[in-house]
């Protein structure tokens, strides 16, 4: 059973992963202008590595809220067939959403 104190902790820990990838969401805008040549090709390139990063991004932030949410709810650290998630695993990963 988890204690409260480690759900605290870790209730602090998602909210500021959740800080950080949103920040780092933030700088990841696409190019609006695309030079010539050499320079268009290698922006594309940009672009293409900045999307899988977004979507990577964006799916991590959506983890985090269901584990805040599940924290709030009092169902944290346990799985969606009712399995405890241990906690080292969600110390590794604390939006872990499977027991292993």
């Amino acid at each position: 059973m988890l204690t409260q104190e480690f759900i605290e902790h870790m209730r602090q820990r998602l909210l500021a992963d959740k800080k950080k990838l949103q920040e780092e969401l933030g700088g990841l805008e696409p190019h609006t202008e695309l030079g010539d040549g050499e320079d268009a090709a290698g922006e594309l390139a940009l672009d293409e590595a900045n999307q899988d990063i977004i979507a990577v991004i964006k799916a991590d932030l959506a983890k985090i809220e269901v584990a805040l949410q599940k924290i709030d709810a009092g169902t944290y650290g346990i799985d969606d067939n009712g399995v405890p998630i241990s906690q080292e695993r969600l110390e590794v990963n604390p939006y872990a959403d499977r027991a292993l």
